[in-house]
């Protein structure tokens, strides 16, 4: 597990510190304040040199198609000169995890005009350098236990297709975003193998008691069984299913591992937030999960709240409200005794 995490130069981070990380840490904070990122760049690290993971984190934001600045846009204000570092000390062996996530550029050849009406790159005082052109992203992972070795990959756009290089470990996180709730299909099958499926249908009792099965049909949809004439899809039962099956999953399927849920309240009504967190909370300690969340909602936070509570991990939680000034960040930290008496004031901490 990771004690605290830095990140620099991601997105609209310029650069934020976060201490005293636990089993459990929740994300809060204004819109544009670096919650989703603070969880990207969680995700990159413990892929370390997967140089896939940087494109999934923007198909999650809905940037699924590709432009000059695409490459730009992982970086501060879209400033290539500086490169993206993040940093988490492990919990057990004190050690730095470090990865750096730098542009990788290739020469652009000036070609001489063939006509007045085709330009190329142009030639200043007879001069033909080639211009530096940025068509990719080169990843560099270390770590302080290891200090001699060095781990690197790169991707690339060439040719309407990415192209990757040294890959050399499989990420041990999941991200779960709204735009990925009802991507089942292979986390399902692991979760199948490792047979803990009545485990699943137990949780997704609490919120719709007809549930006895879930399958997988030919054309790979999760199809349950109700108690009707036929199996109904679960895509059909309502976002609050959904949620809870895709955070079950990832939750089930990650054991010793790291579970990023982005928006955790989405389609999930007040009502039934406090069980998703009892199972949060339960499974993470029984499968040895971290959990890094964000959400908006009060009402999440005050189902977190409760739990923290009534948990016997209480101790193993604790809500972070980013603040953001400018391009000033920080974190304030809430433990679960600070957290409960200020909802019981009804103090603002989103």
């Amino acid at each position: 597990m990771f004690k605290s995490v830095k990140i620099n130069n991601l997105r609209a981070i310029t650069e934020l510190e976060i201490d005293n990380l636990d089993r459990i840490n929740l994300f809060v904070g204004q819109n544009n304040c670096g919650k989703t990122t603070i969880l990207e760049a969680i995700f990159f690290l413990v892929g370390q040199t997967n140089p896939k993971l940087p494109i999934n984190a923007n198909v999650f934001r809905g940037l699924n198609f590709f432009s000059n600045e695409y490459w730009r846009s992982f970086f501060n204000n879209m400033n290539i000169d500086s490169d993206i570092g993040i940093s988490a000390i492990l919990c057990d062996t004190q050690k730095e995890q470090r990865l750096i996530i730098r542009p990788e550029t290739q020469k652009q050849t000036p070609t001489k005009p063939v006509s007045p009406d085709v330009i190329s790159v142009d030639f200043q005082n007879g001069n033909s350098k080639p211009a530096l052109v940025t068509n990719g992203l080169k990843l560099i992972f270390t770590n302080s236990q290891d200090p001699n070795t060095e781990e690197t990959s790169t991707i690339r756009f060439d040719g309407n297709q990415f192209y990757t290089d040294d890959i050399k470990k499989s990420s041990s996180g999941v991200f779960v975003s709204p735009s990925t709730r009802f991507d089942w299909k292979v986390r399902f099958g692991s979760v199948q193998r490792k047979k803990r499926i009545d485990e699943l249908i137990s949780l997704l009792k609490e919120i719709e008691p007809h549930i006895s099965d879930i399958r997988l049909n030919e054309v790979g949809i999760l199809e349950a069984e109700v108690g009707l004439s036929r199996l109904i899809p679960i895509n059909l039962m309502g976002g609050g299913i959904a949620s809870f099956l895709s955070i079950a999953l990832a939750m089930l399927d990650m054991q010793d591992g790291i579970v990023l849920i982005d928006e955790i309240e989405v389609g999930l009504h007040h009502s039934i937030q406090e069980k998703l967190w009892k199972g949060v909370f339960n499974w993470a300690e029984k499968l040895n999960v971290q959990v890094f969340a964000t959400t908006h909602s009060y009402e999440c936070i005050k189902a977190f709240s409760s739990c923290t509570k009534s948990s016997l991990f209480s101790d193993q939680s604790r809500l972070f409200r980013i603040e953001r000034e400018e391009d000033t960040f920080k974190s304030v930290e809430f433990d679960a005794t600070d957290l409960a008496i200020s909802m019981e004031k009804t103090w603002e901490v989103r």
